[in-house]
């Protein structure tokens, strides 16, 4: 773990972070179309769709049910954003609400930029609990820098916050729960780490349904932290502790999130999660479906190749995936992500070599995290063969966070192992950081702000 109090030139550092990514989200917030804007089709995906829950709640001052045909969008049957859970649509509505009541909307864009820029916000705060999360994962600051940076300016990651949208909000709520957890493993489990964790899982739960492997193997994880080695050396549990944290997570969870699946269980008739609704109601795009089209789910992966498809929209594809950059980006990042999982791979069979004992401790947190990466893999390709037949890369996003982790541990061993002062690591270090940074900027600025413009 990185030093706990940050000096001034790293909180200099952090605002400067910070700052890059607030002005460089707001820009493409700001500038990316809305409608959809044939042939160049620089909007959003599915904006215009998900932006009639907000709207509703700016309008009436409720929260619609998905029954409303005001909010329910034709192009995909009779299918409602509002079916599910959407707590940031419910902000963002608010916050327009009261921009509007304090007279603060002149122009009939502004409750639309109000609603981006809500999600612009979520990021922001995101950026500060992925840096967070890297000062209680890594050693050095240079990796916290190379881990932080790296996720946050990967261009798609940005681009997510930057429209109306859940994911935004969930991926907000992921950080939040890593490093809850993180605290919890390094300082033990206390009733302010728990209380993190369960807003955490609460804004998750009233998010994003692919992310909830994230809850249910973070189960595991938590108890853990409770089992203890006796005088004869067997494994125990502290049960009581268990229950006693175990119950305070549940109460506040209860409180902040039951509400909304009562609410929808007597709307819609007994469909607490909208799964039910949903599937009924998305009969235009389900039926173009690989499922529809008969292809067997075996094919899809072989001859279609989804994971391979989604690795450039994983990386960054802004607008309804039509704005590209330029191939050598791709190229750079495909490299850098080989190399990470490369040097990670090897990092762990020379720790199981070297120290079992501690490596199954270790071994064990990170399996259940690499079982949350894999639940969501799988949500992802059953979405794709049962619904959406656009294997799009930031589904695949609630796994982004634990990635990014592995690989920069990856380098962070081969870097430590390198036989260069430290002054010359930092230095390299940087480099790459600093790079990363400018791939996102050439990125937004040569490739997306033009295709806006023209739009």
């Amino acid at each position: 773990m990185y030093k706990n109090k940050a000096d001034i030139r790293e909180k200099i550092m952090l605002a400067i972070y910070l700052l890059i990514f607030a002005v460089t989200a707001f820009t493409v917030a700001r500038l990316q179309q809305h409608e959809l804007n044939a042939p160049i089709y620089s909007c959003p995906p599915d904006e215009t769709a998900r932006y009639l829950v907000p709207k509703w709640i700016y309008e009436h001052g409720t929260i619609p049910t998905g029954l409303e045909a005001e909010t329910q969008n034709p192009d995909y049957g009779s299918f409602s954003y509002a079916f599910l859970p959407g707590l940031s649509y419910m902000v963002m509505g608010y916050v327009m609400r009261f921009a509007g009541m304090l007279n603060l909307i002149h122009n009939p864009g502004t409750p639309l930029l109000i609603a981006r820029s809500v999600n612009v916000f979520f990021g922001i705060l995101t950026a500060f609990f992925i840096w967070l999360l890297g000062r209680r994962v890594f050693n050095k600051e240079r990796y916290v820098w190379l881990f932080a940076c790296g996720v946050t300016f990967l261009p798609q990651h940005l681009f997510i916050h930057t429209y109306v949208n859940t994911e935004s909000m969930c991926m907000l709520s992921i950080a939040i729960v890593l490093h809850a957890l993180m605290r919890m493993r390094q300082d033990g489990v206390k009733t302010v780490n728990c209380a993190e964790f369960a807003v955490g899982a609460s804004i998750l739960t009233l998010s994003y349904y692919s992310a909830y492997g994230v809850l249910l193997f973070s189960i595991p994880i938590f108890v853990s932290f409770f089992v203890m080695k006796g005088a004869d050396s067997k494994m125990t549990v502290d049960y009581k502790k268990v229950f006693g944290y175990g119950s305070f997570i549940m109460l506040i969870w209860a409180v902040l999130c039951l509400w909304w699946f009562i609410k929808q269980g007597i709307v819609l008739d007994g469909d607490f999660l909208g799964t039910a609704h949903r599937n009924e109601t998305l009969y235009m795009i389900r039926e173009c479906s690989f499922k529809a089209q008969g292809v067997s789910f075996w094919d899809m992966i072989v001859k279609n190749r989804p994971v391979f498809a989604a690795r450039i929209s994983f990386i960054g594809n802004y607008g309804s995936c039509s704005i590209l950059g330029y191939p050598w980006m791709y190229g750079l990042y495909e490299l850098f992500y080989i190399c990470g999982v490369i040097l990670v791979a090897i990092r762990a069979c020379v720790a199981y070599k070297t120290d079992r004992k501690g490596f199954g401790y270790g071994f064990f947190f990170q399996a259940m995290l690499l079982c949350t990466d894999l639940t969501t893999l799988i949500l992802w390709l059953v979405y794709i063969y049962s619904f959406d037949y656009q294997p799009q890369g930031r589904y695949m996003f609630p796994a982004l966070f634990h990635f990014y982790w592995l690989i920069t541990k990856g380098y962070e061993w081969a870097v430590d192992k390198i036989k260069m002062s430290e002054g010359g690591k930092n230095v390299a270090t940087s480099v790459v950081t600093a790079g990363i940074i400018s791939l996102l900027l050439i990125y937004v600025f040569k490739n997306a702000v033009p295709v806006y413009l023209m739009g």
